[in-house]
């Protein structure tokens, strides 16, 4: 017999309801399809058919409300996570969906048509459970008091909506917020609004003209990406984060902003990741020196930053009294290439015995596979380097390699 024929039903069950959460997921109506064992335990995991995705424009109404029904009929009682993204005027849907609110954990909102609209501002419907949030494309946000109260709620996403942000919402219970496709003054209001936001990701905003507020707030966790230039000088300088732990910068455009920011504020932090930030080797050093509490280090642009000046820099030397560049270093990721000597970095490496997870770009060099990085791996240090994608350079003799997390 076939070992997956073998399996406890609870631990079939279980693989299906993580594959489901993936991004390519398993559909729970192909899972049933395969045979009847597997029909069996699909029908009776009633979380495997928890999540509901209305946004299907090649299904005709009628047979998207059938199937709908049966969904929810299959789903039992367990807590639902709805994407709703239905351009088509099919209220009936909709009701359907309200009429188990009551059961909604996360909900991704676009309104498209105005009877859509009408009947979701006119519902009174309950979310008690509601944890997750997000609405979208929204070209008014008039909806009524049907998100008042929501006792759970904690997440929010409000992406590219061209209306005010609703004061409605109940600001002060957030701890994660993300905003997309708006602008500095709205992001400092909504965290004047909301003083418990822990974590927050801004995305494809812009600068704009207006009455910016300072903010000091109790952010753990900064990423901002893909903004416009601007907007992180508008942003940051007028905010302070005493108790910055993670800062995350993709494809930046103000790098100038960025040592003025430390330089005022010097954040405890631990988790720098700066991807495609123009930053020169010289300035990237000096930020480095006002971060000397961060112990994930990951840094990715064109190669002729990574040279053998930050590997230099990075290297201990012992009776040496010079302040020692990010003592605390235990995780590095270097990616976008390498242009030092092959000694300069071994030296680095050798110097921090402490580090324990290091990822490189390959970029066609051959010597992270010389057995002088072996002492280093038998020492605890894990190296990984980024082919297209991560791979063990130690497991290449036995054919073995890394999933990417």
């Amino acid at each position: 017999m076939a070992s997956i024929l073998r399996l406890p039903v609870e631990i079939l069950s279980e693989i299906f309801f993580l594959c489901s959460k993936t991004q390519d997921g398993c559909r729970p109506r192909l899972v049933a399809t395969v045979c009847k064992r597997w029909r069996n335990v699909a029908l009776s995991t009633s979380n495997l058919w928890s999540h509901i995705h209305l946004d299907q424009e090649e299904i005709n109404a009628e047979s998207l409300h059938s199937l709908l029904e049966l969904q929810l009929q299959r789903s039992g009682q367990a807590p639902l996570s709805i994407v709703f993204c239905e351009p088509r005027d099919i209220t009936s849907t909709l009701k359907l969906l309200l009429a188990v609110s009551h059961r909604w954990q996360s909900l991704d909102l676009s309104i498209f048509t105005d009877g859509q609209q009408e009947l979701i501002q006119n519902s009174t419907s309950h979310f008690p459970i509601l944890k997750k949030l997000r609405i979208r494309s929204l070209p008014v946000f008039e909806l009524g008091n049907i998100f008042r109260p929501l006792p759970l709620l904690r997440e929010l996403t409000l992406s590219w909506l061209s209306c005010p942000i609703p004061s409605t919402l109940p600001w002060a219970q957030l701890t994660k917020f993300t905003l997309c496709g708006s602008s500095a003054v709205v992001a400092l209001d909504v965290l004047h609004s909301a003083p418990n936001i822990t974590e927050i990701w801004l995305y494809d905003c812009h600068s704009h003209d207006g009455d910016y507020r300072t903010i000091t707030s109790p952010i753990r966790s900064l990423k901002i990406s893909h903004c416009r230039t601007g907007f992180a000088r508008d942003l940051l300088g007028h905010l302070t984060l005493p108790e910055l732990q993670e800062l995350i910068l993709d494809d930046f455009p103000d790098s100038s902003i960025i040592l003025s920011f430390f330089t005022g504020s010097v954040p405890p932090l631990t988790h720098l990741s700066l991807t495609g930030v123009g930053v020169s080797e010289g300035e990237l050093i000096a930020l480095l020196r006002l971060t000397d509490t961060v112990d994930h280090l990951d840094i990715s642009w064109p190669s002729d930053v990574h040279t053998d000046t930050l590997m230099e820099a990075l290297t201990i030397h012992s009776g040496n009294r010079r302040p020692r560049l990010l003592p605390n270093l235990r995780e590095l990721s270097i990616t976008g290439g390498l242009s030092c000597h092959n000694d300069v970095l071994l030296t680095m490496l050798e110097s921090r015995p402490d580090l324990r997870l290091v990822e490189l770009y390959y970029a066609g060099r051959t010597f992270f596979f010389d057995r002088a990085f072996d002492g280093l791996r038998k020492a605890g240090m894990k190296m990984t380097v980024l082919l297209d994608g991560p791979v063990d350079p130690f497991a290449e003799h036995r054919g073995e390699r890394e999933i990417p997390s």
